[in-house]
């Protein structure tokens, strides 16, 4: 049941009831003392992990960057999600880039001081930086135990395999069990997305100018997926509502009846991703819906008015 009352940008929308085999599980775990671990998460802004969820798992975070102009910001940290929005529209176009070095290495630095391994898990190398990064400052640690994953999606297909990853070395995962999972539940999530308006997709330099012209003379409102680093266009349609439709459409394929763990995401349009948690929780089988702010990295190339889908199988 999805809480009707105001949701926080950013905020989980719903916990429903895990299934009872996983609860049994975890109270197993935290009776025998398993639930300490020596290893600790960390990822990238761009997994659009809602803030409170990077407190409980104690999920360690670095911020993408984002440029306005010559005005260089840490997302998250330098210019909140509300700011970022009040600026998107302006005169500059934004850009957005991997997180400096300087950045893992004292995350890196400071987490080895408590725990033996890092697992690092960071948005699709195929559309940024981040993860090469993320290499280059391990190897400033040498005879420290640190994987870096690259997830091959993006926003919450990316913040899931985080969450899958930090549940495991909670209830006293090895590393490699916990690599074990995330390579299986790699290829199972499934991404989509509706874009409101193809002028920030132009701004951006992700489309033509022509396919972009085309597109807003006929109010087209593409929907693409993220799915193993691949990112395609799956369909078109003409209005606004009948995109978020089609959205369901795509979301109930994906699940095919199992019961799973969904997140909404956006950019600057909490009601229709609140009404499309509503819908969701109605038409789905889920374990829980995440409702979050898909973040300034993103929403730089989809603009305001963005909302995806991710559904995770349990």
């Amino acid at each position: 049941m999805i809480d009707k009352e105001s949701i926080p940008v950013g905020k989980v929308a719903a916990r429903l009831r895990e299934p009872r085999e996983r609860q049994e599980s975890i109270m197993k775990d935290m009776s025998s003392g398993a639930m300490k671990s020596d290893i600790a998460i960390v990822t990238d802004s761009g997994a659009s992990l809602p803030e409170e969820l990077v407190e409980e798992y104690d999920i360690a975070v670095a911020p993408l960057g984002i440029q306005f102009g010559s005005d260089t910001y840490r997302d998250g940290v330098d210019i909140t999600h509300r700011e970022f929005y009040e600026r998107l529209d302006g005169p500059d176009v934004p850009r957005t880039s991997q997180p400096a070095p300087a950045e893992f290495i004292s995350i890196y630095r400071r987490l080895l001081e408590r725990v033996r391994t890092i697992i690092s898990i960071h948005i699709t190398s195929t559309g940024s930086g981040t993860c090469q990064v993320a290499n280059l400052a391990k190897a400033s640690f040498p005879d420290a135990d640190i994987e870096v994953v690259d997830s091959l999606s993006a926003s919450m297909g990316t913040g899931f395999m985080v969450l899958a990853a930090a549940e495991a070395a909670r209830c006293g995962k090895t590393k490699e069990e916990i690599l074990r999972i995330l390579t299986e539940l790699r290829p199972r999530i499934s991404a989509y997305a509706v874009i409101n308006s193809v002028r920030h997709l132009l701004k951006s330099g992700r489309i033509h100018k022509g396919q972009a012209l085309i597109a807003s003379l006929l109010s087209i409102k593409p929907l693409i997926s993220v799915k193993e680093g691949v990112v395609e266009v799956v369909d078109r349609v003409r209005t606004y509502q009948a995109a978020l439709d089609r959205l369901i459409e795509l979301a109930k394929d994906a699940a095919r009846d199992s019961r799973v763990r969904v997140s909404v995401v956006h950019g600057n349009a909490l009601a229709d991703a609140k009404r499309l948690c509503e819908r969701l929780g109605a038409t789905l089988n889920c374990s829980e819906i995440i409702l979050s702010d898909i973040g300034a990295p993103l929403a730089v190339h989809g603009g305001p008015g963005i909302v995806g889908v991710v559904i995770h199988p349990v």
